[in-house]
């Protein structure tokens, strides 16, 4: 459906051409590199063979990897510290991008540039750094009514001196050993939640003190030497500092202002430049050279040949193919590359959540979307909860959240759509029915039985479309076998009919189809499934009938047998859940009410009207997101859906 063609193409150009053209393509081309030399190696590179072209093909025997650049990621550490050295945010200009240059000439106007840069940089880190330290010592203020001199305390003959916090739990420890400790403990204050002490001891027992305070967690201040004194001086001191140091870092952002209208556009350019040249040492990982030739692969969307063509013809000597991927080496698995509509685009992201769709298989997307509103529209009808859904939308939307927001807004579709019907705005019934007086609306609690039936019914189209994709996806990769004899083929579609007609009768008495055919069809289409491989290899004309021993084969078919019956019928049921919640949402709704109803006044009225739908919204919106995605997983997609593919990755810039 949504899954677009792709092509690959495989380049031969000069060596002293590659950077270039690799810029043309990342700069126009929605390409997805691949290591060439697996190519290479497979036999699957192709180039016509003329006469012209000869050596380039000749040359391939002594092809070997390209060594990147090592340098291009401390250059772009370069520019990102002098954008942050004088406080600009860059900005990857798409006009910069186009401009020539060549890499030595870029790595030095950025080395100009942060050499120019570093002394202010280093200046502006190493006063940040004092201010720093000078915070830390706050603390001093604590000691402000002591008129100490802490210089001389701190450098006692006979006694040593420490500064430094404890917490509660360690200080009780050392007053529980009070008897067992020489030293004086005082506690000075609390400073950033953690309490501060002074501890002196005799120097003779500076050891012993030492193991103590570890076993303690001790954290010690050390105060620099240059600003002891008495509390008093210095707390002047620091503030004084802190003022100068202040001061020097204004006169340093003036400086980085002055220089970010100077290089803030040279800083664009270079970091555009830097930017391609990343990209294409990032793509030559992938790409193989010799002395004179380099040899390159890549995938480009159906459509793009006519562009890579132009960027071609504009260099000589470039030889070139474009290639199906059946003609790719069977190593380089096809990118798969998702084009919807913008409608459908916000579901890719929940259908990739169980697995990116092959190559060639049906993108289930659209299927998803559409379906997905309904279920999820099904068990969470109600107009008024649904236009909050899409006014949340808009705003995630607003708020650059796209994916969230887009997808709140498609859902809340469905809420809206079936909340009408339902005749529900804000869990109040009857409201709608007043304003528009039509017999159109069908209220869950008043048609229990039909709700259950419809959803059932509903699960059933669900599968009967499962099961179409599925014999479609099949035979477009040639899979007969499984195509038409399998469980989830045509033969699987016909025993799931014919199920239902079977259970139908049963719980109904009417006969559709007469017994005897009905059964003789299903025992047909069991006998089919038994045999389904050694059937399936006569249709392939295969000489072998079984992939093991018969036995083998024969006793793994019972079980899935077995297998297939409690399939079919639990993922049919399944679909009541849709009916149950959608019951389940009334439900809620009427115990708010009666709850309301027992408060007995206007603001209990009020506070259980929002209570009730802000725990409906997020909780039960939640159950009922997470159950939509599992009957998708657990009963659509197992029908038809492999998964298994690996998105297109476009190394465009």
């Amino acid at each position: 459906m949504a899954v677009k063609k792709l092509r690959m193409l495989n380049v031969v150009c000069r060596n002293e051409d590659l950077d270039n053209l690799l810029k043309d393509l990342v700069l126009n081309v929605d390409c997805q590199f691949e290591n060439v030399v697996k190519e290479i190696e497979d036999s699957s590179f192709h180039i016509a063979l003329t006469e012209e072209n000869a050596n380039e093909i000749l040359d391939m025997e002594d092809i070997t990897p390209i060594e990147p650049h090592k340098e291009i990621e401390s250059y772009m550490q370069k520019i990102e510290k002098i954008a942050d050295s004088i406080g600009y945010d860059k900005q990857l200009h798409f006009d910069y991008l186009h401009e020539s240059y060549e890499f030595d000439q870029v790595k030095k106007e950025i080395d100009d540039i942060h050499c120019q840069l570093l002394n202010l940089t280093e200046e502006k880190e190493w006063i940040e750094k004092q201010l720093e330290l000078l915070e830390d010592m706050k603390y001093v203020e604590m000691l402000e009514g002591i008129d100490i001199d802490l210089k001389k305390l701190l450098n006692m003959k006979y006694f040593t001196a420490k500064f430094g916090f404890l917490t509660k739990e360690k200080r009780k420890k050392i007053s529980r050993n009070y008897e067992n400790i020489f030293a004086v403990v005082l506690h000075l204050g609390t400073y950033l939640e953690k309490e501060l002490y002074i501890i002196i001891s005799p120097k003779k027992l500076d050891v012993e003190m030492e193991r103590i305070l570890r076993s303690t967690d001790f954290m010690e201040i050390k105060i620099n030497p240059e600003y002891l004194s008495t509390p008093q001086v210095m707390i002047k001191k620091i503030e004084e500092e802190q003022l100068k140091y202040r001061d020097d870092l204004s006169e340093l952002m003036i400086k980085s202002e002055k220089y970010l209208s100077e290089y803030s556009q040279k800083i664009d350019k270079l970091y555009a430049k830097l930017t391609v040249e990343a990209k294409i040492n990032n793509i030559k990982k992938k790409v193989a050279a010799t002395n004179l030739h380099s040899y390159f692969s890549a995938w480009i969307p159906e459509g793009e040949e006519e562009i890579c063509d132009k960027i071609f013809s504009s260099r000589v000597n470039v030889l070139t193919i474009y290639k199906d991927e059946k003609e790719v080496s069977p190593r380089i698995v096809t990118p798969t590359l998702l084009k919807n509509s913008s409608f459908f685009s916000p579901f890719e992201s929940m259908v990739n959540m169980y697995g990116v769709p092959c190559y060639d298989e049906i993108d289930a997307t659209r299927f998803f979307g559409v379906a997905y509103i309904i279920l999820f529209g099904a068990m969470f009808g109600d107009l008024g909860q649904g236009l909050l859904f899409l006014i949340f939308g808009f705003i995630m939307k607003l708020k650059k959240n796209l994916s969230y927001g887009d997808l709140l807004m498609r859902i809340s579709v469905g809420t809206m759509s079936f909340g009408f019907f339902y005749d529900s705005f804000f869990g109040y019934e009857h409201l709608i029915s007043k304003v528009i007086p039509l017999p159109i609306f069908f209220r869950p609690m008043e048609n229990i039985n039909q709700i259950l039936l419809l959803s059932v019914g509903l699960g059933i189209a669900l599968l009967t479309l499962s099961y179409g994709f599925s014999i479609f996806n099949k035979l477009k990769i040639k899979d007969l076998s499984g195509g038409l004899l399998g469980k989830n083929g045509l033969n699987g579609m016909l025993l799931f009919f014919m199920m239902l007609v079977f259970v139908f009768e049963l719980a109904t008495g009417q006969s559709l189809i007469q017994g005897w055919l009905l059964k003789g069809l299903i025992f047909l289409s069991v006998l089919v499934l038994v045999f389904e491989e050694p059937l399936g290899n006569i249709l392939k004309g295969n000489k072998s009938l079984y992939k093991e021993s018969a036995g083998e084969y024969y006793t793994e078919s019972g079980f899935n047998i077995l297998e297939t019956f409690l399939g079919m019928m639990s993922n049919s049921i399944s679909f009541i859940r849709v009916g149950a919640f959608a019951l389940n949402h009334v439900g809620l709704f009427i115990a708010f009410h009666i709850m309301a109803e027992m408060i007995g006044s206007i603001s209990g009225n009020v506070i259980m009207f929002f209570l009730g739908n802000v725990i409906i919204i997020g909780l039960e919106g939640l159950i009922v997101f997470i159950q939509g995605l599992r009957l998708f997983y657990y009963e659509l997609f197992s029908k038809f859906y492999r998964g298994e593919g690996i998105l297109f990755s476009s190394d465009k810039i």
